[in-house]
């Protein structure tokens, strides 16, 4: 049976989703129960906070060893006048637009359809950690992974950063077999659980042969590619997997629902990379903010608009502080004034006068 890409219905409100296979009903309840309703989630945009559409998902690059997914591959939109192409886009600047189903990120078309092309053809040439640093940083995000000859550093919480894995896409993940070290067999890869924009692997489901359609779930840092890279190794004797990302786990209070981040390797400041909250809240006042700055026809190509908490930051650049003041007015008319933090500079950093 050939896998297909899936999403599990609803969740990509929370980022949570599953790549599974098309399968029967179980005759009887499993220890997992039913099996639940999937959609195609290859069709799902890519937007940015301007709502010009710059492609949708293809595919995911996965380092299974870390438990990370480490870019979505995303086709280029026709609408953007050039060839499609294949573009590896950082898992975490992908911020869940519940209310259009679609995921946004900051990005111009301009530079996002500058960023490097991925050759699928050229797989291992494609996914090497240069290769995929490069891409990072074209997004302004600092890579979570070392490069090829690059020790080992503290990070935040004095966690290492990690040496990448061997990367596979996710379609070619599906239905691989799984096995010991010893050679015992327990089944193939039926699902993979992810969080796409916290780029986690939540778990692995392998389903066990036979009749029974036993299904066990193990953490993807247990699992590891063989030798020849056509089936998967669980290791049983991992008690603590030392270069697993963590998270940060927040308890539900307050009438706000249990949550977790992950531990980010981030980079000196910049001004590409922005903080934008996942909250139904927090998108929409970017979104508005962003609507009523075309309205008011200021022009913004080099202006960012995040919103963490209801707290929304404005960081760029414009040519005159004209420019500046009217779009932070039409910030605070959004918000209000203790609200909005006014990073915007007057004239392009670096030129000359």
């Amino acid at each position: 049976m050939t896998p297909k890409l899936q999403l599990t219905a609803g969740l990509i409100l929370a980022g949570l989703v599953s790549l599974t296979c098309f399968a029967q009903k179980d005759p009887s309840p499993t220890p997992m129960g039913a099996e639940k309703d999937f959609h195609d989630f290859t069709k799902i945009q890519i937007e940015n906070f301007d709502e010009e559409k710059l492609g949708r998902i293809k595919d995911l690059a996965i380092d299974l060893v870390n438990g990370s997914i480490v870019a979505v591959l995303v086709m280029t939109d026709s609408s953007l006048g050039e060839k499609s192409k294949i573009i590896a886009v950082p898992p975490t600047m992908l911020i869940a637009d519940a209310g259009h189903q679609v995921y946004r990120i900051h990005a111009t078309t301009e530079s996002f359809q500058s960023a490097p092309g991925i050759d699928l053809s050229k797989w291992n040439d494609a996914t090497r950690a240069e290769t995929m640093a490069a891409t990072y940083r074209h997004f302004g995000q600092q890579p979570y992974f070392l490069q090829q000859g690059a020790a080992s550093s503290p990070a935040a919480a004095g966690r290492p950063r990690v040496a990448l894995g061997y990367v596979e896409r996710s379609f070619k993940i599906m239905d691989l077999p799984v096995a010991n070290h010893e050679g015992t067999k327990f089944g193939k890869v039926w699902s993979l659980a992810m969080d796409i924009p916290k780029g986690r692997i939540v778990n692995v489901v392998i389903l066990a042969p036979g009749n029974f359609q036993t299904k066990t779930i193990v953490p993807a840092t247990a699992l590891d590619f063989n030798a020849a890279r056509n089936g998967l190794l669980l290791d049983l004797s991992k008690q603590e997997f030392a270069i697993e990302p963590r998270y940060v786990f927040t308890e539900a209070a307050f009438g706000q629902d249990s949550s977790y981040k992950r531990e980010s390797y981030k980079g000196p400041y910049t001004n590409v990379a922005l903080e934008q909250g996942d909250s139904y809240r927090d998108v929409q006042m970017t979104l508005k903010i962003s609507r009523d700055i075309r309205a008011a026809k200021i022009s913004r190509r080099n202006v960012d608009i995040g919103t963490m908490d209801s707290r929304v930051t404005l960081r760029g650049w414009v040519d005159t502080a004209e420019d500046k003041r009217r779009i932070g007015e039409v910030a605070v008319a959004a918000s209000r004034l203790e609200a909005v933090d006014n990073q915007i500079v007057i004239g392009k950093p670096g030129a000359r006068n």
